[in-house]
């Protein structure tokens, strides 16, 4: 979304961390069985918000690291990308102990253990534990964070392909990484329990992020990416963003096969037609941010980006404990409360976060900031 050919000043983006406070709701919401998953989930077409956060993620970590690479060398940048995953490591254990207390809890109060739940969790919770902080049993809603601790450790091997110059080499590595996927994916049986690496297929979701961090390099470098949109490439955008969400609401044909369709759409390997469509959306939207900033701009929502990390485990455990009980969601009225509820939760557990982490004695946070404000405080890729 730079607009500006020089280098940014270091400091946050507002729109970033209110996109991406939006998308952690989505998913919040997503996980729920409520009605206002109308809303939330794919309603601008064929894609989930878990693109839109896994993208922006890489965007802000190609941002931030390119700085920590030119400012402390190839050693720097790898200390910094390993603190970093060590941190996702840490969440992604704290939410998988904390779900897997819950569904125990559960088991003990109740007497029975809710299909809900993970099948391992209350069939030997002492193996959940143990392949859990190995990182090879990922149940839904606990399968985020290895992803994103994954992508982090590939991190200095990208910045530093970009760095030298190779944008074109790294890119088309990613792509063909991801275009194995898709061609692996119609062969690639169930996991063999209870060994489970998760829904999403890191080879192929890897393209997403590598583009973001390879947009992010581009940005600490101040070259404008949608200043000024080739009006082809707007008009094709435009296109594939409309001929998508009419698919999305049943309002076009399809004319590909239902086995063509399903590998189009594939959410664990990033098919062609969901990235496709992610990637117009993005743009489109990146012009806007880029020529009307405001308009992406929310407080609420940017704090909420801003702990991302401490979001995502905190509603991976809520949903978990929540499901265990669906006399919870027996009537709209009990899913919207419900859903309303744990959107709530997750902002609450991010203040707590803030206030832990600044306290009074230290300086004084950092405002997120425009692109067009000054400053040299510190690059943070998010809490």
């Amino acid at each position: 979304m730079n607009s500006k050919r020089e280098v940014i000043p270091a400091g946050r983006d507002l729109r970033f961390d209110t996109l991406r406070g939006l998308f952690l709701i989505c998913m919040t919401v997503n996980h729920l069985p409520t009605e206002i998953r109308w809303i939330t989930d794919q309603s601008l077409g064929l894609f989930s918000a878990a693109e839109g956060f896994v993208f922006l993620s890489g965007l802000i970590s190609g941002w931030v690291y390119t700085r920590r690479l030119r400012e402390g060398g190839p050693g720097g940048l790898w200390h910094a990308a390993l603190r970093r995953a060590r941190t996702i490591y840490f969440w992604h254990i704290v939410s998988f102990i904390g779900a897997l207390v819950c569904v125990l809890l559960t088991e003990y109060a109740c007497g029975y253990c809710s299909p809900n739940a993970p099948r391992l969790f209350f069939e030997n919770p002492v193996a959940s534990v143990g392949l859990g902080l190995a990182l090879l049993y990922q149940p839904g809603l606990l399968d985020l964070l290895p992803m994103y601790c994954v992508f982090v450790l590939a991190l200095p091997l990208v910045i530093l392909g970009l760095e030298s110059g190779r944008r074109w080499l790294v890119l088309s590595v990613s792509a063909a990484l991801w275009l194995g996927a898709q061609w692996a994916s119609r062969y690639a049986g169930a996991p063999s329990y209870p060994i489970n690496t998760g829904s999403f297929n890191v080879f192929a979701w890897q393209l997403i992020f590598v583009a973001g961090i390879a947009i992010g390099h581009a940005r600490a470098n101040g070259q404008a990416m949608v200043s000024r949109p080739n009006p082809w490439v707007l008009a094709a955008a435009a296109a594939i963003a409309v001929y998508s969400l009419g698919i999305r609401h049943g309002q076009w044909p399809v004319p590909w096969p239902e086995a063509v369709y399903g590998v189009l759409l594939n959410k664990p390997a990033l098919g062609l037609l969901r990235m496709a469509d992610f990637g117009a959306i993005a743009y489109l939207v990146a012009i806007v941010g880029a020529r009307h900033p405001s308009a992406l701009e929310a407080r609420p929502l940017a704090f909420l980006g801003r702990h991302s990390l401490v979001v995502v485990a905190t509603q991976s455990v809520a949903i978990m404990a929540l499901l265990q009980f669906p006399a919870l969601f027996a009537t709209f009225t009990d899913r919207t409360l419900v859903a309303l509820g744990t959107v709530a939760l997750v902002f609450a557990a991010a203040a707590a976060r803030q206030a832990l982490v600044h306290r009074p004695s230290r300086t004084a946070p950092l405002e997120p900031t425009q692109v067009s404000q000054a400053g040299a405080a510190h690059l943070n890729p998010s809490g």
